[in-house]
């Protein structure tokens, strides 16, 4: 254990006393340079040290002493200038700045007799007086301190280490005998007060000197190092200090409430500097304020430069003029929007019907509109990703993902440390909603200018007031559109609902969700319920007009039209009227009816014709494709294809896909209920929305399937017509099949095993040929006389010995057996004959059963006779696949 011994201050004066004694006791070093010869005197050196000349260096990084003194040469010279004319014939042989001890030695030499005392007396005479003669005249002073000259008692230590800076904790080590604390006390105090000196024991080989001042420790260090006292050599070095400050320990001492206090004040701090600027960012979003291609002169030079580079039109726009439904439904969508908002407009159709195009047409007019495209939220695989494209697409910036992590960190911390939530952590639920807000206050900042703009235009104009001042024009109302929205799965689509229907009811902007499920729409009911949503239901076009829109669209005039006067269009557009008078308008119709009504297909179908295709290749160019995609999606192992949840197997896609090549619908609860989807609608919502099929609702639930797109349809035919694919495909199917069935049989003879009915006991026997009869009468089994067919409760009492209508058959006795064996060889053997009853016949019971177990049991051996027939029809179906296969 460390003993430290403090200085008490009633002593102070005694202390000074007993230093002053010391110093005299303890005098200057001095070095002999030359002996003199022949009575001549001896030239001597000594050394003293001048403190608080230049400021202290107290780290690396601090720049006073080279604001003050930029060379050593300029330090010499301002050290030089502090010190008088020596006395005793004294002269100044070097000085020496330590530029990092804040002071410079000074070595003189001078002349006295032989005797070392006498050296030593004349030394420390002309420290006194150039002490004396600083003290009275210097004018620099350093935190109002003098500047002192010093003897130097030691061997100084001249270096430049870096890391060895100036502190006030001094160690001294012993190379000798150990002092005791009295003498390392008269040792160091003359240099300045010392807080305090440890030392482990009295005879420990070093200690620690603690001064009150930097410059204490200093003068020491400079003055002491190498001094012998008696024969111990003391050596020092300054002891590095932790320095830190007192509201730092403060802070540390006070963790449990200045860690959340701060983390708050931090996060507020972003909060009031960050929210401004992305207020900003989304405003400028939605009015386009500083994107040229919006400014009328320069968005048309824009354009017209892009064109002259490609040298080729922009895609074609649709025209819709030959689409009554599209057009109708444009016009009602149109009208809609310029009425004040009141609740939800849903666009809803398949994919590829138009919707988009639609909204694009009755948003043209409207100055402020922003697109939230949910397709590429939903593309996005964590919920972190899903909020930072919410945020683009928003112009929500600047976005601090790092900010969630750390303030859960603190969060965590703060828990663990004072048991209770801080309440700052942070979710992409939450920043999203605070993405919202910040887009319905941009909404609100744009609403109240206009109506600001609108009362200083009629204050101008000299009218009166009117409830109208506070209706915006309806070319000013915001349209918030989510496009393909509840199409695909998206985390926060209730944060997004809830929002939307706020900003809807307080009259901020309209907001149109386009989707292709219809089940959206009860979504967006349920999220604004006292307000119906409007409908906008788009459909495929009938043949008729498909026919019509092909016919309009590669019209040979609407190609002139669009073609500039230069010697290449005019060539290939009258390579183009060539092309198109050889294919008839059978082939035109034949595409119509292959393609179905569906705007994209019929929209790259026209694209692939004036790309130069002939209509045959550019219709089986997109039923290839459409094939491609059918089996990329469908058929696929991945667990995930497409951004879709694979919720379905091949097998039972298959199946849906036979239904569907037959049949243009088929219906949604016999596919459901079929044995391959066992009354669960997971696969089949997984098809819908990988847009492999399509349900038809009717008295809002799905009532019929349909294929996803109407090229679906001539795709799922050649599909089928592929011998080997269909083939492979059949025997996969089958054995599903088969082991669904087997699977049937197995559970009901774990039933029969449990009840134990087939007991050894003496009606076993009668028991058994009750139950064959039951199996045979199943298969409509007929007696001896070929015309009278009996039923299962009468051919029962045929057998038990009962009357029935029919008499004279009997069963064969079989070996004694298990009741299992024997029904599985009889299952094999039996004729497969539907199953008749006869009405008015009354059910017999067969002998040794309980009573209460007779239907259980006649209910149990019919399943395991109807899956035995299955199984025995899919198995001979699946051994002719097999067959097949082998002779392709």
């Amino acid at each position: 254990m460390q003993t430290r011994f403090l200085v008490p201050g009633a002593l102070k004066r005694v202390a000074w006393q007993h230093t002053t004694r010391r110093v005299q006791q303890r005098s200057i070093h001095v070095d002999c340079l030359e002996k003199g010869t022949n009575g001549e005197q001896t030239k001597y050196q000594a050394a003293l040290f001048i403190d608080n000349v230049f400021p202290l260096k107290m780290s690396r990084l601090d720049i006073r002493p080279y604001l003050v003194l930029r060379n050593s040469g300029a330090m010499r010279k301002k050290v030089q200038g502090l010190l008088p004319e020596l006395p005793h014939g004294a002269s100044i042989s070097d000085i020496d700045p330590h530029f990092r001890d804040g002071g410079s030695l000074v070595h003189f030499t001078f002349e006295a007799g032989s005797g070392l005392e006498a050296a030593r007396d004349k030394a420390q005479g002309v420290v006194d007086a150039v002490n004396t003669h600083v003290q009275a005249h210097s004018k620099q002073r350093w935190l109002g301190l003098a500047t002192r000259a010093l003897a130097v008692r030691g061997v100084p230590f001249c270096e430049d280490i870096v890391r060895m800076l100036p502190s006030k904790r001094v160690r001294v080590e012993f190379c000798g005998p150990a002092l005791g604390v009295e003498q390392v006390y008269g040792e160091f105090r003359p240099y300045g007060r010392i807080l305090d000196i440890e030392m482990p024991n009295d005879a420990a080989r070093w200690a620690v000197v603690h001064y009150t001042r930097l410059r204490g420790a200093t003068s020491a260090r400079n003055c002491v190092h190498g001094d012998v006292v008696g024969t111990t050599k003391l050596l020092l070095a300054y002891v590095r200090e932790n320095r830190e400050h007192v509201a730092v320990q403060w802070i540390k001492d006070h963790s449990k409430f200045m860690i959340p206090l701060a983390a708050a004040a931090l996060i507020a701090a972003i909060y009031a500097v960050f929210d401004p600027i992305r207020e900003f960012c989304v405003e400028n979003k939605i009015t386009h304020r500083f994107d040229l291609s919006h400014v009328p002169l320069l968005g048309d030079v824009r354009r017209a430069a892009m064109r002259s580079l490609l040298r080729r039109d922009s895609a074609p726009q649709q025209d819709m003029s030959a689409w009554s439904g599209l057009t109708d439904q444009g016009s009602r969508l149109a009208s809609i929007l310029d009425e004040p908002p009141e609740s939800f407009v849903v666009v809803s159709g398949p994919h590829g019907s138009g919707k988009t195009r639609v909204v694009e047409q009755a948003t043209a007019g409207k100055k402020y509109c922003i697109v939230v495209d949910a397709r590429k939220l939903a593309a996005e695989h964590s919920d972190l990703e899903q909020m930072t494209q919410l945020a683009r697409q928003l112009g929500w910036w600047p976005v601090f993902n790092s900010i969630i992590s750390i303030t859960n960190a603190v969060d965590m911390m703060v828990k663990a440390t004072t048991g209770s939530n801080a309440g700052i952590s942070a979710t992409p639920e939450s920043q999203v909603r605070r993405i919202l807000e910040t887009l319905a206050l941009a909404l609100a900042n744009i609403r109240q200018r206009r109506l600001q703009l609108q009362a200083r235009e009629r204050e101008h104009e000299g009218r009166s007031f009117s409830e109208s001042v506070h209706t915006v024009p309806s070319a000013d109302i915001p349209v918030i559109v989510l496009d393909n929205f509840m199409d695909k799965s998206i985390a926060f689509t209730p944060v997004i609902l809830d929002w939307a229907a706020s900003v809807v009811e307080a009259g901020l902007a309209h907001c149109v969700i386009t989707t292709s499920s219809i089940s959206g729409y009860h979504e967006v009911q349920r999220a604004q319920p006292q307000s119906p949503a409007s409908l906008v239901s788009l459909a495929d076009a009938s043949p008729i007009e498909a026919i019509s829109l092909l016919q309009h669209q590669l019209a040979p005039p609407n190609l002139l039209q669009q073609t500039t006067p230069d010697s290449s269009s005019v060539e290939s557009a009258e390579s183009y009227v060539q092309r198109l008078d050889t294919a008839s308008s059978d082939s035109i119709a034949n595409a119509a009816q292959v393609l179905g009504g569906r705007l994209e297909d019929l929209q790259l179908f026209v694209q692939k014709v004036r790309a130069g295709e002939s209509v045959d290749a550019a219709l089986e160019d997109i039923v290839q494709r459409s094939i491609t995609e059918v089996r990329k999606y469908a058929f696929a192992d991945d667990s995930e294809v497409g951004q879709c949840e694979h919720t379905w197997s091949p097998e039972q896609f298959w199946f849906l896909l036979t239904e569907l090549a037959q049949h243009n619908d088929v219906e949604y609860d016999r596919v459901r209920s079929s044995a391959l989807f066992a009354g669960k609608d997971d696969a089949l919502l997984g098809l819908a929305e990988a847009q492999l099929i399509t349900m038809v609702y009717n008295n809002d639930r799905p009532s019929r399937i349909r294929a996803g797109r109407p090229v679906y349809a001539a795709a799922f035919t050649r599909i089928l017509e592929d011998p080997g694919f269909a083939s492979s495909m059949t025997v996969k199917m089958n054995k599903k099949f088969i082991a669904l069935e087997t699977a049937k049989i197995r559970e009901a003879e774990d039933e029969l095993s449990v009840l134990n009915v087939f007991r050894a006991s003496v009606e076993a026997q009668s028991a058994l040929t009750s139950s064959m009869a039951i199996v045979a009468a199943s298969n409509g089994y007929k007696g001896r006389d070929k015309g009278c067919r009996l039923s299962p409760e009468a051919y029962i009492g045929q057998v038990a010995g009962t009357s029935g209508r029919c008499q004279g058959s009997e069963l064969g006795h079989r070996p004694r057996e298990s009741w299992m064996s024997w029904m599985r060889s009889f299952f094999y053997s039996s004729p497969q004959v539907p199953r008749t009853t006869d009405a008015g016949v009354q059910p017999s019971i067969i002998p040794g059963i309980p009573a209460e177990l007779q239907g259980r049991v006649q209910f149990l051996l019919r399943i395991i006779h109807s899956s035995q027939q299955k199984i025995d029809r899919w198995d001979a179906e699946t051994r002719e696949q097999v067959k097949r296969l082998a002779s392709l």
